[in-house]
């Protein structure tokens, strides 16, 4: 046998033997299908090769994650022709063929779509956007749609959201036009109201009424027991434009409590989410409900709090997502303050307490919006002066913070920051892997996000008489922690860098 014969045998029986393992077939076409639209080629190679090509791009796109990240498209500087899509940079001249492919040729249905800051880019796009992830993406696929999030930040209440409220098991964050369709008995895992959403059925009430009595008649009718749901996610936006003495202001904005007991009583609400947002699309207040004086404000910034507790609603365990918050995550991190909103925030423990009356807090910081470089022992001792303001008894609260390597010191100097007399260092090691964009790059837009494992201890705070313990994960990125200098571990043993690099030794 010649050579040349020699070597096409070996070839073709080397490639049989890659082709005919799927497993090793699958890790070849992982690596190329995570930039499918410029590996399509691929899929031509053989059947085989075409079949995982299909099956992995299914399976990768059954959850879709649709934002856009960085400054608003409200001026030339900050115009982009990309967005991200499942952590990926995709421009937006493709974005139509992509999601006909996904739909028409992968056939894939997808189960959950949750779009983010879909009212950051330019009008037309966004609108344009939301229709065809409607016709395009979901297609006639809507019933294997379980989670759809954040549409209505562009229509503000269309025929297809309507239609997918009546359909998902998680959906939101419902607008009033929408809401007021739903009119058949529905179940949600979760339903996403903002509150927006408790002012546009507080002005509904305040408008059509004249007596106190008639507008909560009026609440009575328009929230139905026929919603239902385990877990209602409030979306709290930080600062609304509202004016006092006919001046505009920007600030946390009052809510109507009484729409929120109603809803809460109604649906037979079993938990409470709140999910803080420096700004969101619905930052215009309408004061309607204001002035007509029938419901009792409510808000989360107030020193001290003047509506009393919430009768018979109690919670045995509420969470607070941070990660897009500014002034709330500022107000529990920072002993200083740098704004008077963050200030503000500083008693947002003691008063949701007041108007859930839980039992057990989880609050997990931002990764990424935040970039904590003040001292970490300033932050061990503030996050429990302010959750124990007013003396808290019978509470259990759960904190994941992500911290800078340079909170290691204190301030500008060399001294190293030590744990706080009042916390006990337990042997947990924590680790979780997050996604993330450097905040100095976000304008230009990386390929892909980073996947970024944070490494961490656990540290608590038990007081016995009063029945109170926090449990604080921190976290640093393992690769930087990886870099510092291991002698520390000996020679400052009881700081808090050194409890640190003992996980990455």
């Amino acid at each position: 046998m010649s050579d040349s014969n020699s070597s096409e045998v070996f070839d073709e029986s080397l490639s049989s033997k890659v082709f005919d393992n799927p497993h090793l077939l699958e890790i070849i076409v992982s690596n190329l299908t995570w930039n499918c639209e410029s590996n399509l080629s691929t899929r031509l190679i053989n059947q085989s090769f075409n079949y995982q090509f299909l099956r992995i791009i299914s399976r990768n796109h059954r959850k879709m994650k649709i934002e856009f990240i960085g400054l608003a498209e409200r001026c030339e500087e900050t115009a982009k022709d990309w967005i991200f899509i499942n952590y990926r940079k995709i421009k937006k001249s493709i974005i139509p063929g992509y999601f006909n492919f996904l739909n028409k040729v992968v056939g894939v249905k997808v189960e959950e779509i949750i779009t983010n800051n879909l009212w950051y880019p330019e009008e037309m796009f966004a609108q344009n956007l939301h229709n065809i992830i409607y016709s395009d993406l979901i297609g006639g696929n809507r019933e294997s749609v379980r989670k759809l999030i954040g549409l209505e930040d562009v229509c503000e209440g269309c025929v297809d959201c309507m239609d997918m409220a009546k359909r998902c098991e998680e959906y939101g964050p419902i607008r009033f036009q929408v809401f007021k369709e739903v009119k058949n008995p529905i179940h949600y895992r979760k339903l996403h109201i903002s509150d927006s959403l408790l002012e546009d059925i507080a002005n509904d009430c305040t408008l059509k009424s004249t007596t106190k009595e008639e507008c909560f008649k009026q609440l009575d009718d328009i929230i139905q027991p026929f919603i239902s749901c385990d877990t209602l996610v409030l979306w709290i936006c930080e600062l609304r434009e509202h004016y006092v003495d006919d001046v505009i202001m920007n600030s946390h904005f009052a809510m109507p409590r009484e729409v929120l007991d109603v809803m809460i009583k109604k649906w037979n609400v079993k938990t409470i989410r709140m999910n803080m947002f420096a700004c969101t699309s619905e930052k215009i207040c309408e004061e309607e409900w204001i002035d007509g004086g029938y419901f009792t404000k409510i808000t989360l910034d107030d020193p001290c709090w003047k509506s009393g507790q919430s009768g018979d609603l109690k919670f045995q365990h509420v969470s607070v997502r941070l990660a897009n918050s500014y002034d709330c995550a500022g107000g529990l991190m920072y002993s200083n303050p740098r704004t008077g909103y963050e200030k503000n925030f500083e008693n947002y423990i003691a008063n949701l307490r007041r108007l859930f009356q839980m039992d057990k807090i989880s609050i997990d910081f931002s990764h990424w919006r935040h970039k904590y470089s003040a001292s970490l022992e300033e932050f061990m001792k503030n996050i429990l002066r302010v959750i124990q303001l007013e003396k808290q008894q019978k509470l259990e609260v759960n904190i994941q913070f992500f911290t800078e390597i340079c909170s290691f010191k204190v301030g500008n100097s060399e001294e190293l920051a030590e744990i706080p007399s009042e916390y006990l260092l337990l042997s947990d090691r924590v680790e979780c892997i997050r996604m993330s964009v450097p905040l100095d790059v976000v304008e230009s837009g990386p390929e892909r996000l980073n996947m970024i494992k944070w490494v961490g201890r656990r540290f608590q705070v038990k007081d016995m008489d009063n029945h109170f313990t926090l449990n604080l994960n921190i976290y640093v990125k393992e690769i930087e922690l990886r870099e510092l200098d291991n002698g520390l571990i000996e020679t400052h043993p009881n700081s808090l860098i050194g409890v640190f690099l003992q996980l990455v030794t």
